[in-house]
Formats: C-alpha cells, sequence, structure tokens
C-alpha cells in the first residue's frame, strides 16, 4: 500500500477518529495494515494440498456467496472476500459503544468523510480500556463487542478473516451480504439507517440463496436463530421503551437510578429464560445497558421498514437499492420519519406511506 493510500485509510475506516488525535489514527492504520500485509488469494489457498479441509470448504462458500451477492443480490462489489487472512486470533476490533446514564441514544464520535458514527473501534485493547474508563468516570454506560469483520465501504478489498470463517455456514453467508451491503450503501452519520439496511439486505439475501431447497438444515437453523435473535430484539426494544420513558420524568437521580435498575434486571432474567437450552451460536450480549441497547437498536431497529420497502418493490433489488438511496438523500428528520412510517406499514399493512417516502 502506498503513502497516498495510507493517507486515504484514514478517511475510509470507520475507526479512524480526528486527525489530531495521532495515537489513535496510529494503531488505527498500524492494525489495518497488519491485516492486508498478510492476505493470500483463495485461488492460491485452495489449490495448496496443506490447507485444513474445514477451512478449505468454508473458503468455497465465501466465493460462492459473493458470486451471489452479485448474481443474486445485485450488490456492487470490488476484489472484496478474494482473500484470506488468520489473524490467530478471534476477533478483528472491539468496538466502544458509550450513552449517558439516562439516555439510550449512542454517544456518536465523527471520522473524515465517513461522517459520524455511533461506535468507535480499536485494534489497540489497552487505549481502548485507557478511554472506556475516562468515559465510565465521566458517568456514561459503556459497552465492548468483539468485532469479527469491518467493512472499508468499497475503498479497498476487504479479505475474509479466520475471525468469521469459522461461523455456521448460514452465519458467514449472511456476514458476506451485510458486509457488502454496507459497500452498496452507506449513509453519513447514521449508524442505525446504514446498519439496518445492511442487515435487513443479510436477511433477505439469506432466504434466498437457501431458497431452492438444497441446504434445507442450513435454511432452518438461520430461520431458527433468526427467530431467537428477533426474541432478543423485541425484548431489548421494550426495556429500552420503558427506560427512555423513565428518563423523561421528573424524579430524583437516586430513584432514576432504582428503577433502571430494576429493569435491567429484569431483561437479564427474560435474557437468561431465552437462552435456557438454546444452540452455542445463540447471540450472547456481554451485558446489558444503555450503551448495548443503543448498538442492539442500530442494527435492528430499522429493519422492518427496509424489508417492507424491499417487498413493496416485489423484492426486487435493483428499484430497492434506488428507493434506499433516494430516503438516504433526505435530511435526517425527514428520512427517519420515513422509514418510520414504513416501519409501521410493515406491522398495519392498511397504513399509507407519505408520497414523499415512496
Amino acid at each position: 500500500m502506498g503513502i497516498i493510500e495510507r493517507i486515504c485509510l484514514i478517511a475510509v475506516l470507520g475507526m479512524v477518529a480526528a486527525c489530531n488525535d495521532m495515537q489513535y489514527y496510529t494503531q488505527s492504520v498500524q492494525g489495518h495494515l497488519e491485516i492486508v500485509g498478510q492476505a493470500t488469494d483463495i485461488e492460491q489457498l485452495l489449490v495448496d494440498d496443506s490447507l485444513a479441509p474445514q477451512v478449505r470448504e468454508k473458503l468455497v462458500l465465501v466465493l460462492q456467496a459473493r458470486e451471489f451477492a452479485v448474481e443474486g443480490l445485485h450488490l456492487s462489489v470490488n476484489d472484496s472476500y478474494t482473500e484470506y487472512v488468520d489473524l490467530k486470533r478471534g476477533y478483528v476490533v472491539e468496538n466502544l459503544y458509550a450513552a449517558e446514564e439516562f439516555s439510550t441514544q449512542l454517544y456518536t464520535w465523527c471520522y473524515p468523510i465517513i461522517g459520524c458514527a455511533g461506535y468507535r473501534g480499536y485494534f489497540d485493547v489497552a487505549m481502548l480500556q485507557r478511554y472506556r474508563d475516562v468515559l465510565i468516570e465521566q458517568g456514561y454506560d459503556t459497552y465492548v463487542g468483539h468485532v469479527t469483520a469491518y467493512s472499508t465501504l468499497g475503498w479497498f478489498d476487504d479479505p475474509v478473516l479466520n475471525t468469521f470463517v469459522a461461523l455456521p455456514d448460514y452465519r458467514l453467508v449472511g456476514l458476506i451480504f451485510h458486509e457488502l451491503a454496507h459497500q452498496q450503501l452507506y449513509i453519513d452519520d447514521d449508524t442505525v439507517f446504514n446498519e439496518s439496511f445492511a442487515t435487513a439486505v443479510e436477511q433477505a439475501g439469506l432466504e434466498l440463496f437457501y431458497a431452492d431447497g438444497d441446504d434445507a438444515n442450513q435454511l432452518g437453523n438461520y430461520r431458527a436463530y433468526r427467530k431467537r435473535v428477533n426474541q432478543l430484539v423485541s425484548m431489548a426494544a421494550q426495556a429500552r421503551e420503558e427506560l427512555e420513558g423513565l428518563y423523561q420524568q421528573p424524579l430524583s437521580v437516586k430513584n432514576k437510578r432504582q428503577q433502571k435498575a430494576q429493569v435491567l434486571r429484569q431483561l437479564d432474567h427474560q435474557y437468561a429464560m431465552l437462552m435456557n437450552n438454546q444452540a452455542a451460536d445463540a447471540p450472547v450480549p456481554v451485558e446489558f445497558n444503555n450503551a448495548r441497547l443503543g448498538a442492539m437498536a442500530a442494527y435492528h431497529q430499522q429493519v422492518p421498514a427496509f424489508l417492507q420497502i424491499l417487498a413493496s418493490h416485489q423484492r426486487d433489488f435493483v428499484p430497492f437499492y434506488a428507493h434506499v438511496k433516494r430516503l438516504g438523500q433526505l435530511p435526517a428528520e425527514e428520512r427517519a420519519r420515513c422509514l418510520e412510517s414504513w416501519g409501521e406499514k410493515a406491522r398495519v399493512s392498511e397504513t399509507v406511506v407519505p408520497a414523499l417516502c415512496r
């Protein structure tokens, strides 16, 4: 990678903050360069007899998913997911989320070119922990998620990583669709829009990928997993709504803290009940607090709206992308109202969506 590309990296990684934050800048660039420097062409690996059979099977599946993303989902791709890197660890970066003590709205950080996002990613775990300690001292709720994959939004060729290649087949395929969706469309300053859109493409894409019935077990496993995720999302959304109502009440700080803790304990109990006897790949949140609930909302809050928009185009992805792109060009408040209307239509089919949003 030449010096110009290294400079551009500052602008395209969702993990880079202000340019004067040199330590953060350095760890972000060095971390990414460490990854791309180890990349090996997948086609080359597949003719290597020493390649572990389980890895070989997964890499073949990745290439199949990539081809389907182009032909079946009409996603625009570069040479992403044509190379492989074994990082010798279980995650690629850690994402830090934060929210105020009495709010589930995520704190946002702003980056060059891509705008603001409700997370900050680190290769350097010690640096993350130091900053997290500062936020906690300032009274923020924080949540750290281990990230198995990230997208450079099409500016560079993202490799396949060992951090996600061992996922169950349906989750591996879904991840490829999700990350390629980020390359298809990314709206500055709207984490919820971007992540919900990519999750919707992932969900719709998986149903199509397994629609021919050649692997009914994978489709069944995916739907069971999706059901568990949806149950968790529903419980979290209910708790989030309850907390937001609590935070608006004219109560003492002590009283709010007590009631907040009670809501979160109830959510912990509901989650424990849900996870009883569930499969090993079921979602396991590290903790429930404002930041965790805000992060969950970012990935799932507007998914029903996007799926309803796709259904309105008879599941034709080309006009769907064009429609979503138009919504993305609206002012933030209008865009949010449009997605709220589409989400309501997903719940109540008779809902009339405003002309602006169609």
